[in-house]
């Protein structure tokens, strides 16, 4: 009977400390009224940020400090925070259950790997966009929460259920038509995470210390971003490699923060290299670093060094979501992958070999050839993943296309919501730290 009692004691404070952390964590309501879009704010000391719609894409310049950069990221999407933490965010954090109270602890995880210059911008959105700094946190988390509860089923090899992958290719000299680096990348997620369509952004940061500016592109409200081009003509890129080697590191660091905050930092690809080796993984992922020279792959496993591997041609660079270094406890490799036999869920391996057949068939590829790989349905032999795919059954959708020349910083961009729309975006005219208009 005294057990009994002291069980009875232990479970009532186990779950009042977990009834007191979720009410602690509750995000509040917020009936913020939409206003006029705004196409400029100024804060206070004079810098200023500024909004852009193109098509289905929401462009937000900002400059001056990380906290100045933040009010005038909160005061430009004033609307669509709002409307984000309105609709979706109680998807993932309302009330007493399980889901909650996971999101709760990922987000206190989340939060503890920021640095604070991210911290900073997220103290002055909350200066004018409605929010509080928990509120815009949410909002942050909800790309990988959607991926994470739509997708994640442990780490089967094969299954219908898509976690997010992505697919990368670079070319160079005599394979560029422009003998300059050629990029190309399509961003893959979770088909539940279309509910993000209107938010499809495009965030130039432009600091005013020390820190190179960036261009990210992602959706509003999540700071990092999922691919970077940066001032100093480096682009970068992120890739989920969890079902190639799978685990955790919890004394590791967010992927896409990671390389973000290298891409503020580095002004060479070797520094680049040198961050993400300060910062051992999460979880298993795959990072590419790029200059107007040269493109490589870090491949970087939980619990093992990164690995810094040159393209698989003297001119070209590629991957999807396998990896080519045998690291310990990987479950799968390009060097013992059989396609839709020993593959990943997203079909990794025939998306490396239809990247592998397309170099094979060009001897010369131009942004017209990319453009018609990367937007090709997988069934027919491109690496675009409609979520609708016959052959190659996926619950995943391409959410944008990014393609373009580093060098002239000339890129175009299409994504889910617009696949057959294509923006054109003149990267390094907005870096121009004397940019006094957004319009074209």
């Amino acid at each position: 009977m005294i057990i009994l009692k002291y069980l009875i004691i232990f479970f009532l404070v186990f779950f009042g400390v977990i009834l007191a952390f979720m009410l602690y964590s509750s995000n509040g309501k917020v009936n913020n009224n939409s206003r006029q879009q705004s196409d400029k704010y100024v804060t206070a000391s004079g810098s200023s940020g500024y909004f852009e719609k193109k098509d289905s894409l929401s462009i937000l310049n900002l400059s001056g400090s990380f906290n100045e950069m933040g009010e005038q990221y909160g005061a430009l999407a004033y609307n669509q925070l709002n409307e984000i933490y309105q609709q979706i965010v109680p998807e993932y954090f309302d009330g007493i259950n399980f889901r909650a109270l996971l999101s709760d602890i990922l987000r206190a995880f989340y939060y503890f790997k920021m640095d604070n210059r991210e911290k900073d911008l997220l103290r002055g959105m909350t200066k004018t966009s409605g929010l509080s700094f928990r509120q815009l946190l949410s909002i942050e988390m909800l790309p990988m929460l959607i991926t994470l509860y739509n997708g994640f089923n442990g780490d089967k090899l094969t299954d219908t259920s898509g976690t997010g992958y992505c697919s990368f290719l670079s070319v160079w000299g005599n394979q560029s038509q422009t003998k300059s680096m050629l990029i190309a990348r399509n961003l893959d997620l979770s088909t539940p995470v279309t509910k993000l369509d209107p938010y499809y952004s495009l965030v130039i940061y432009k600091p005013n210390g020390k820190e190179n500016s960036v261009a990210s592109f992602g959706f509003i409200g999540f700071i990092p971003g999922f691919s970077w081009i940066n001032s100093k003509n480096l682009f970068s890129e992120y890739n989920d490699g969890r079902r190639s080697v799978p685990g955790f590191n919890f004394s590791g660091y967010i992927g896409l923060n990671t390389a973000f905050y290298a891409m503020l930092d580095s002004d060479n690809k070797e520094e680049f290299i040198q961050y993400v080796k300060e910062h051992p993984a999460f979880v298993s992922n795959f990072t590419a670093i790029v200059d107007v020279n040269n493109s490589l792959a870090i491949e970087h496993a939980v619990n093992n060094p990164a690995v810094i591997l040159n393209g698989q041609r003297s001119t070209a660079n590629f991957f999807t979501n396998l990896y080519r270094t045998n690291f310990p406890k990987a479950k799968i490799t390009m060097n013992n992958c059989i396609e839709k036999v020993k593959d990943t869920p997203s079909y990794a391996c025939v998306r490396y070999h239809h990247i592998d057949a397309f170099l094979d068939k060009h001897s010369e590829i131009g942004i017209d050839e990319l453009k018609t790989l990367f937007s090709t349905p997988l069934d027919d032999g491109g690496v675009y993943q409609t979520g609708m795919s016959v052959r190659y059954p996926v619950a995943e959708v391409t959410n944008y296309t990014l393609i373009g020349e580093l060098a002239s910083g000339r890129f175009i961009y299409s994504n889910h919501s617009a696949k057959d729309v294509w923006i054109e975006l003149d990267i390094n005219r907005y870096f121009c730290k004397q940019m006094e208009t957004h319009n074209n």
